[in-house]
């Protein structure tokens, strides 16, 4: 169990009763602030890096200690910490967590020597860290900084991150935060990089301030729940579109990236207002991915806005709306389906704020360097001989090929009499659709019934296309006839190409309706003459509510196509659908890698890998194997254009990724020993591992703490050792509690002289960090002095960090 009593009650013990996305807690309660708070955060070969620097000040009497309950910046794990003491800055040191907790207990006891800066950063959870920093002189302030990696997000053709806002109550607590202040320094590009935070643009190296989050969105039935966070996002299915129908089912495609996917319910708001639920996560699981269908309320209408409304209903993880997209399935059957797809995600989903989570990540977009087709990042960690991790990252380019620029095009227009008037619209809207991305372009059009002509006998510059085409209709130039004679077609416009410079491109639409003695060799043959870069696709127009344009290399006429650079489409073009010249960039330059495979790792258990996969979007996997490969082999097609990319594992991504096991809670499986291996490697905070920062010769002060105030603030939680247990961190296995108390009770009866034979049984509950309950069992020959001193010093025993069970019953016999 992840979450128990135990373990909330020392959440709300050591955290002020505020709505901060982190908690500042003082051992002394001396008047401890956050006097401020920057973030630099920098991109480093596909890993992002934020510098966390906080200064904390202390307007009390006595010096203090300091201790803050970190919320993470999404999927980040922290790699570093540091103090400054006396103008001079100081590397911590990563120790297993046991020896830093024991370190800094040390340290930070009363002794005989002056205060000094010892700090300790602590595993929580997946999410969270403990920072802890003593002293904080009166009058004076304490600087830490610590170091985050983080994996960068790919939405869009840009970099996406995330940091936690604070939520600032000044009603409910004397412990004040400051606003975070951000800089993002890509590390690429100049002072023209586009930068987005909290959708403000801002310039490279320019500071921000994250203020707090804006009030919980809401759409239809019922209201938010003040115990859970919510993120919301939304579909349009225009209400122009000639989609509008009845729809009854709805089928949803989630990308969810959680740490605790037990948290998390996920509803679809109608446009009407409706809430129903889509799923809701299961257990101790990560993530939610895959296709959900439900049913709809009668009468629902496909029109308006679809919204995706995720909750995440308990404290201590968060996680984000990476992707969805919405299917809708009319009434009426054999009707197309009606699409739709997220475009303002991803959207990170705010913990719930029963344990004091985050009231929400501002959003950090950030243009990426120059990708040439695909960037691919490859880690490799291995944990023990029979245990390891990869990690695969791909980030298609944000335009995969430029514009032709001045191109010179032919559409070959099918307009023989086995095409419908509506069908050779179409080919006209596709022709539109097309020249709408070119305008320095020019055209002509061929017509082919039994044979192929020319219809301008010229090229037409775009802005005078549309009209150029109405006067050939006027003028029976698009008449329909007999025959359908592609090749014929085809010929007449490699021949129109032969004398054109710059880019040339065939269309050739046709309902693919030939005669029988047709074959592909004679349009081969057809085409010999025209430019050898040119590009000729072959679209069949299909009827449909919504636009589109789908590859289909399966076809009879795909060879055409694929024999001379280009593709063989089926195409949607309806009318009065304003997305018809979205749709139709993929005629017009490569919009996506076709086929694409990634050989070399089992995808199986990962996120579904794309068969197209699109331009400006990315691919993340983690996956746990018994031998990590070492390089992946990238397969696909960009149009007719074979692509293949060997990538290979790098020291750099190997490192991040053993630091993104704990920060992704991929960690649970592994022994303690694994844990080590991985953590050390990644340099990471993890369940066994802390930095531990000291200036040097620190030793005990004076003013040091007494034991068991201030303690060790928020216990690590999380898996370890094989992913068992209550929930706190691993640690060592608790002494007995008869030899705990021996000390105690040899005091108790050098005090009280029991007679001879005398014995005293307790049965002594505990939880993982308490004595519960003192019963005495067995009392003979014990006074009742004795038993009460006996008694007495089990009720005071403080029990030591160990990994305690939730709840355990101790028998304990003393003679």
């Amino acid at each position: 169990m992840k979450r128990t009593v135990a373990v909330l009650a020392v959440l709300a013990a050591l955290a002020p009763a505020t709505s901060s996305a982190d908690n500042l807690s003082a051992a002394r309660a001396q008047p401890i602030v956050e006097v401020s708070h920057s973030v630099e955060v920098r991109i480093d070969d596909g890993v992002a890096r934020y510098k966390v620097r906080r200064t904390f000040a202390n307007a009390g009497t006595r010096a203090e200690e300091a201790s803050l309950r970190i919320d993470m910046a999404h999927g980040a794990a922290a790699t570093g910490l540091r103090i400054r003491a006396r103008d001079r800055w100081y590397d911590g040191e990563l120790m297993e967590a046991e020896a830093a907790r024991e370190k800094y207990r040390e340290l930070t006891g009363i002794g005989a020597w002056e205060a000094k800066d010892p700090a300790l950063l602590q595993w929580v959870w997946a999410d969270a860290l403990n920072l802890q920093v003593f002293p904080v002189l009166p009058g004076a302030v304490n600087t830490v900084e610590y170091t985050l990696t983080a994996p960068l997000g790919y939405r869009n053709g840009r970099y996406v991150l995330s940091y936690p806002r604070q939520t600032i109550d000044p009603e409910s607590s004397s412990l004040k935060l400051a606003e975070p202040v951000l800089r993002i320094v890509p590390g690429h590009g100049d002072a023209r990089t586009w930068i987005r935070v909290a959708d403000q643009r801002v310039a490279p190296d320019a500071p921000i301030v994250l203020g707090p989050p804006p009030p919980v969105a809401w759409v239809g039935d019922g209201e938010p729940s003040e115990a859970s966070g919510y993120a919301l996002s939304r579909i349009n299915i225009p209400r122009d579109s000639p989609a509008i129908k009845l729809v009854d089912k709805a089928e949803i495609t989630l990308e969810i990236n959680h740490t605790w996917s037990g948290d998390i319910s996920v509803t679809l708001v109608t446009p009407m207002g409706r809430h129903i639920e889509v799923t809701r996560g299961e257990g101790t699981k990560n993530d939610i991915r895959g296709k959900f269908t439900v049913e709809l309320p009668p009468a629902t209408e496909s029109h308006g806005d679809w919204h995706l409304l995720v909750a995440d209903n308990a404290g201590l993880d968060v996680g984000s709306l990476d992707a969805w997209s919405l299917s809708l399935n009319p009434e009426k059957s054999g009707s197309a389906a009606i699409l739709g797809t997220a475009t303002d995600v991803p959207r990170f989903i705010p913990d719930a704020p029963d344990d004091d989570g985050a009231g929400g990540h501002a959003l950090l977009e950030i243009e990426p360097p120059t990708i040439r087709t695909m960037d691919a990042r490859l880690g490799r960690v291995v944990a023990s001989a029979k245990t390891g991790f990869n990690r695969l990252e791909l980030d298609a380019a944000p335009q995969l090929r430029p514009l032709p620029r001045k191109a010179s095009v032919v559409f070959v227009l099918d307009v023989s009499r086995s095409v419908p008037e509506d069908e050779l619209a179409a080919q006209l809207r596709i022709v539109e659709a097309y020249m709408s991305h070119v305008p320095d372009a020019s055209a002509e059009i061929v017509a082919f019934t039994r044979d192929g002509k020319r219809v301008f006998a010229d090229f037409i510059p775009q802005p005078q296309l549309a009209a150029a085409i109405q006067k050939a209709a006027a003028e029976g130039k698009l008449k329909q006839g007999n025959g359908s004679a592609l090749e014929r077609g085809l010929a007449v416009a490699a021949e129109a190409l032969k004398s054109r410079n710059g880019p040339a491109r065939i269309v050739a639409i046709t309902d693919a309706a030939l005669r029988t003695r047709f074959n592909n060799n004679l349009a081969d043959q057809a085409l010999a003459p025209a430019p050898a870069s040119a590009v000729t696709h072959v679209v069949i127009p299909e009827e449909s509510y919504s636009s589109f344009i789908r590859r289909d290399d399966g076809h009879a006429l795909a060879s055409i196509a694929d024999g001379h650079h280009g593709v063989l489409f089926l195409a949607g073009a309806p009318a009065d659908d304003k997305d018809l010249p979205k749709q139709m960039l993929g005629l017009v330059r490569p919009i996506a890698i076709d086929h694409f495979k990634v050989r070399g790792v089992d995808l199986e258990h990962a996120a579904e890998l794309p068969e197209t996969f699109a331009e400006g979007t990315g691919y993340r996997a983690m996956l746990k194997v018994a031998d990590p490969t070492r390089r992946v082999v990238l397969t696909g097609k960009i149009w007719a254009t074979p692509f293949r990319r060997v990538v290979e594992h790098t020291p750099h991504f190997d490192e991040a990724t053993a630091a993104f096991v704990f920060s992704e809670d991929e960690h649970t499986d592994l022994t303690r020993d694994e844990m080590l291996t991985v953590a050390f490697f990644g340099k990471a905070v993890s369940p066994v591992t802390s930095y531990l920062a000291t200036e040097p010769g620190v030793r005990p002060s004076v003013d040091g703490l007494e034991i068991g105030v201030g303690g060790l603030g928020m216990i690590g939680r999380g898996g370890g050792g094989g992913g068992s247990g209550s929930g706190l961190a691993r640690l060592a296995p608790p002494p007995s509690l008869q030899k705990l108390l021996a000390d105690a009770v040899d005091t108790c009866t050098d005090r009280h002289k029991p007679a001879a034979g005398w014995r005293l049984a307790l049965d002594v509950e505990t939880t993982e960090i308490e004595v519960v309950d003192v019963e005495v069992k067995t009392n003979n020959g014990t006074s009742p002095a004795l038993r009460t001193c006996v008694v007495e010093a089990a009720w005071a025993l403080d029990l030591p960090l160990a990994s305690w069970p939730e709840r355990e019953l101790h028998h304990l016999d003393f003679t």
